[in-house]
């Protein structure tokens, strides 16, 4: 967000900041609502994540979904959180009910375009059972169980780093696997590079040790590939600047205050039309 618009970055991360309390002023409370607007795509993604990690929870105590059971799951969730969104539940609680971008503004998909995007949960929950990860959480001991999908974090030259690997096990080699319901991007692998990281950080990994697995769900290719991370020293390089960039939109650094004339505009224009803050961006 902060390379593809700093402004946006502004909204979703300071003006935002207090808006979950109802009496703060209403610019606040509004840069709040639309900071948690999800758009389709993303609704359908964290509905498959939301349903893996019930899979891969239950499979560590020894419970087996079926891809029925998972589907049923996923249907009744998207059902659930779709009539949230579509009856206004988040003007009551923003943080416990889905506000999808179409719906904030008026942008319904078609009954052809819902149902693609909704075929696409099957899909890639079809993936998950035919990519071979089932029989690989099988065979692993209780305890080679690192994380599913759980916040954590580690320490990076005085600056707390933020990391949710969908899953990670170890079985001699530390495998940190990501799941993707969308097609490949290039920056891909800059994110899976930064488990390595995490890895090296939370387990005292050798790197030799660590496979970074992404899995393109509802693609055909759906195999269990590791792929090569960038090097450790690069991506220490890409995060130190990284930080030194945010900060240097800052008023004060230790009290974290920014300067919103410091936050520009995106000069691409096609990503203001679907940004969830273009009601209230000036």
């Amino acid at each position: 967000m902060f390379q593809d618009c700093r402004r946006a970055y502004f909204y979703h991360y300071y003006a935002s900041w207090g808006g979950w309390d109802a009496s703060v002023q209403e610019s606040i409370r509004r840069a709040y609502i639309l900071k948690n607007v999800r758009n389709v795509d993303a609704w359908i993604g964290d509905i498959v994540h939301q349903i893996i990690k019930w899979i891969l929870e239950n499979k560590v105590i020894g419970k087996d979904i079926s891809f029925q059971e998972a589907t049923s799951k996923s249907k009744q969730m998207l059902l659930r959180t779709w009539e949230q969104s579509r009856g206004k539940l988040w003007m009551k609680n923003v943080k416990m009910n889905l506000n999808l971008l179409e719906h904030y503004y008026n942008r319904d998909l078609s009954k052809d375009e819902l149902t693609k995007k909704l075929q696409k949960v099957v899909d890639s929950l079809n993936g998950v059972y035919q990519c071979g990860i089932i029989n690989l959480v099988s065979a692993l001991p209780k305890e080679g169980f690192l994380r599913i999908d759980e916040l954590d974090s580690f320490e990076f030259e005085g600056t707390k780093i933020f990391a949710i690997p969908d899953f990670a096990v170890y079985n001699g080699d530390y495998i940190l696997y990501d799941w993707k319901t969308g097609k490949p991007y290039d920056t891909d692998i800059l994110q899976l590079s930064c488990y390595v990281l995490y890895a090296i950080k939370k387990w005292n990994a050798c790197v030799d040790k660590i496979k970074i697995v992404p899995v393109y769900l509802a693609g055909k290719d759906t195999s269990l590939t590791p792929v090569a991370a960038k090097n450790v020293q690069e991506m220490e390089g890409y995060i130190r600047d990284s930080i030194k960039e945010m900060k240097e939109v800052l008023s004060d650094v230790k009290e974290n205050k920014i300067d919103i004339d410091k936050c520009f505009k995106t000069g691409q224009q096609w990503r203001c039309k679907n940004c969830k803050f273009q009601e209230i961006c000036e």
